[in-house]
């Protein structure tokens, strides 16, 4: 059996853009940092064509999600007809609002 073909939605493109972003201006402008995820993007994408079953379609959304370098990044997905569709990408590092609409960021008042 063939692998399947990855897509990249307009919509993954723009977040793994901006995950780029992000981990390059948080590291102090470092540039291997920025590969090292890339590698990693690289690597779970393989992953992925060898298992496109491997995660359970989420029960209300239809789509996957893969968790990738312990947890800080989680790739969403869907397969349709031998094509692996990346719909979403997320660092947990980053308010994903979208995703996580009640995350907020603790404020302390001096008193």
């Amino acid at each position: 059996m063939p692998k399947p073909r990855v897509i990249l939605t307009s919509t993954y493109e723009k977040r793994l853009g901006e995950i780029e972003d992000f981990i390059f201006e948080s590291s102090g402008k470092n540039i291997f940092v920025v590969e090292k995820f890339l590698d990693e993007h690289d690597r779970i994408l393989e992953f992925l064509k060898e298992n496109p079953a491997t995660p359970a379609p989420h029960p209300q959304t239809g789509d996957q999600s893969w968790p990738f370098e312990e947890g800080r990044y989680r790739l969403f997905f869907k397969i349709a007809a031998e094509k692996i569709y990346l719909l979403d990408l997320i660092d947990n590092r980053m308010s994903n609002l979208k995703i996580y609409p009640n995350n907020s960021i603790t404020t302390y008042h001096e008193d």
